[in-house]
């Protein structure tokens, strides 16, 4: 259902978790004047204010036993401040608030505490939502800030993240109620990934929950979970009206976030809910104490750090949401206003390509939430297991090729837009997918595999999903790493390799026995093989390679994907020269193809705990060559509506484009469609 959110592009969060320890005093600082002066500046389109933080206390008088006892009692009311500032200014007010995360409700109610097997509570404190803290706490208060500000959304933090198999009283009793035996308490019980499933649904009900009571109280109020169904929560979405958020959002990493924010939003892109993505105005290469090492501080980004991370967000199709961290005492940081405002102009202009655009990508990297469960934790893991994904992005991203991060619902969904889809280490693919996949691949498409692709055991006898395609066949043995032949070298694979024997494929790349580059003798394995099925063609990559790409970097890891794109597709839909820096990201919207160009380049090494971007250096001028029906009516450059310089041939057009800095979209335009409709005769009198 439409909402305001879908007409809003650039948002600011205030973040603030009032705390017993805030010193100067919370409010004390809050200048409704400046407030109106920094809004004036930035002109957001929604600003976001915390009304209860991790620590679990408020800002204003409450029915509900939390309210932060050091406010002074002739304090202003701050929400209603910001509620009615923006009002004023023709602004969205958005209430943030602590979901699963509240101290203050943890040292009232232990019994609320998510424990771990052993009876103690996860550190950090966090609260189950199978308990009472719900009905008793979260939804009343909820209740209580939506009619005391009516504001036009909330955002709720701290959720998805916060889930781990919990012993409370109430999961163990539930569970024990619906499958009639006690909770599993350790992964080598065979019910353990029944266990893991129960604390998916009880997320995803809780979800629901919250859900449905916004909706019910407020309609027009859009409901965001910080980071639900993000990348390390694949899952689809309920689909049902009123029973899930109405805008997908997650705060990115203080650090390193320029790859991340085109991950998540190549993701967030194909869920079917408008999304954005929230960049930090600061910067801390460690921004959390990591075992004997402390935190970092974190300090302001330059605007050109700051617009190249919003340039991904915005490159992809999302909304861009800056973090901005208040003062203790509620009073805003002057000093860095002028960034704000440059970073919101930034967006204004290039919110004509990039607002309402969809993704014309033409290949498919699937991150299957079967896949991620096995791989990690078995919950909403953001950690290692999601390499196998990161690899192929990065991968996919530094060879130009526009690609979509799609998980099993929408794959199916979109299946036919795709001339490639990959499978990156996909190693527990449902079965629902093998008949339409190989339909596919029949049809026409091409299919990259890689690694232990969804083994199964049929018969007794070990298989790979999908052997009827890929035309090999697992022989059960693999080795700890080895060498592929490229070129006239061998490359090292730094992970897992497979031995596969061939029924129906050929040989693109032999296993080498070892690394000597004068003694490069075949292992009788392969390493790359092709298979004509049907129409189409699938490959078969035997190693976990995107994995080893994203943790090794090795550029030529890199290219050996590229290499078997090359044979995929003899034809690309798309050519350049631009440098691996440069990420392309391909829109659609009406007549208009869009391409999005934005630059990586960090100006500096990067390495150690350096993270900050100082400049972006202008990238070399490139050319791009792309395949077309008709020759367009325009090409244009924008923001400016500068014409490069191109060529047009025969269903292709060459476009030379000069030095990218931030970020450019290229843009071209249909020629109109000629109308075919007669005039209806005349009968003269």
């Amino acid at each position: 259902m439409p909402n305001w959110y879908d007409d809003s592009f650039f948002i600011l969060h205030y973040d603030h978790h009032y705390s017993l320890n805030d010193i100067p005093v919370p409010i004390s600082g809050f200048d409704p004047d400046q407030v109106r002066r920094h809004l004036e500046a930035v002109r957001p389109d929604v600003v976001q204010y915390y009304a209860k933080g991790h620590p679990g206390l408020v800002p204003y008088p409450t029915l509900y036993a939390n309210q932060l006892y050091t406010i002074p009692d002739h304090s202003p009311d701050l929400l209603l401040a910001y509620r009615e500032i923006t009002r004023e200014l023709g602004i969205r007010f958005v209430i943030a608030y602590s979901g699963l995360v509240d101290y203050q409700a943890a040292n009232n109610r232990p019994d609320w505490l998510r424990v771990r097997s052993d009876g103690q509570p996860y550190q950090p404190r966090v609260l189950c939502p199978n308990t009472g803290y719900v009905e008793e706490l979260l939804l009343l208060q909820l209740g209580e800030l939506l009619e005391r500000y009516a504001p036009d959304g909330l955002w709720i933090d701290a959720e998805n993240w916060t889930v781990s198999p919990c012993y409370c009283t109430f999961c163990e009793s539930e569970y024990q109620m619906m499958k009639s035996r006690s909770a599993p308490l350790d992964r080598r019980d065979p019910y353990w990934s029944d266990w893991l499933e129960f604390h998916r649904t009880s997320f995803q009900r809780y979800l629901t929950r919250v859900a449905r009571f916004v909706h019910e109280a407020t309609p027009d109020v859009v409901y965001a979970s910080n980071a639900a169904f993000c990348t390390h929560q694949p899952e689809a979405l309920p689909g049902v009206l009123g029973a899930e958020p109405d805008r997908l959002t997650w705060d990115l990493s203080p650090a390193y976030a320029v790859r991340q924010a085109s991950l998540e939003a190549r993701f967030l892109t194909r869920q079917g809910v408008p999304f954005d993505l929230m960049t930090w105005n600061q910067c801390s290469a460690r921004p959390w104490a990591r075992g004997r090492l402390p935190a970092l501080p974190a300090y302001p980004k330059s605007f050109e750090h700051l617009a190249q991370e919003g340039a991904a967000i915005l490159a992809n199709g999302g909304r861009w949401s800056v973090w901005v961290s208040a003062y203790r005492d509620d009073a805003l940081p002057d000093s860095q206003l002028e960034v704000l405002a440059q970073a919101a102009e930034f967006a204004r202009e290039r919110q004509p390509w990039s607002h309402g655009t969809e993704s014309g990508a033409y290949v498919a990297v699937l991150h299957s939430a079967a896949t991620h469960a096995e791989a990690g934790n078995g919950l909403y893991d953001p950690g290692p297991s999601l390499d196998r994904v990161r690899g192929a992005h990065q991968a996919l991203l530094e060879l130009h090729h526009p690609h979509d991060i799609v998980n099993e619902e929408t794959l199916l969904a979109h299946l036919d837009e795709y001339q490639v889809i990959v499978l990156p280490e996909q190693t527990a693919l449902p079965a629902t997918l093998d008949v339409p996949l190989l339909a596919w691949v029949e049809r026409g498409g091409r299919l990259v595999a890689s690694g232990r692709v969804a083994p199964r055991v049929i018969e007794d006898v070990p298989t790979f999903s999908l052997e009827e395609a890929l035309g090999v066949r697992w022989t059960g043995r693999q080795a700890d790493g080895g060498w592929f032949r490229r070129g006239n070298l061998p490359l090292q694979v730094p992970g897992p390799v497979y031995d596969v024997a061939l029924a129906g494929a050929e040989t693109v790349l032999p296993l080498l026995q070892s690394g000597h580059e004068a003694l490069q003798n075949p292992t009788g394995y392969s390493a790359v093989t092709r298979n004509g099925y049907g129409q189409g063609e699938a490959y078969y990559i035997a190693a976990d390679l995107f994995t080893a790409f994203h943790r090794s970097q090795y550029p030529a890891l890199r290219d050996l994907v590229g290499d078997v794109l090359e044979l995929a597709l003899p034809v690309p839909s798309i050519q350049t020269t631009a440098p691996p820096t440069i990420e392309i990201a391909l829109r659609a919207r009406g007549d208009e193809t869009i391409f999005h160009f934005v630059n990586h380049a960090p100006g500096k090494s990067l390495a150690q705990n350096n993270a900050f971007v100082e400049s972006v250096p202008p990238s070399p001028p490139f050319s791009i060559t792309l395949q077309v029906l008709e020759q367009p009516a325009a090409v244009r450059l924008q923001p400016g509506d500068i014409e490069p310089e191109w060529s047009a041939a025969e269903q292709a057009v060459t476009v030379f484009v000069p030095p990218v800095h931030l970020h450019t979209a290229l843009v071209f335009t249909l020629p109109p469609v000629a109308d075919t409709t007669e005039e209806p005769a005349t009968v003269d009198e």
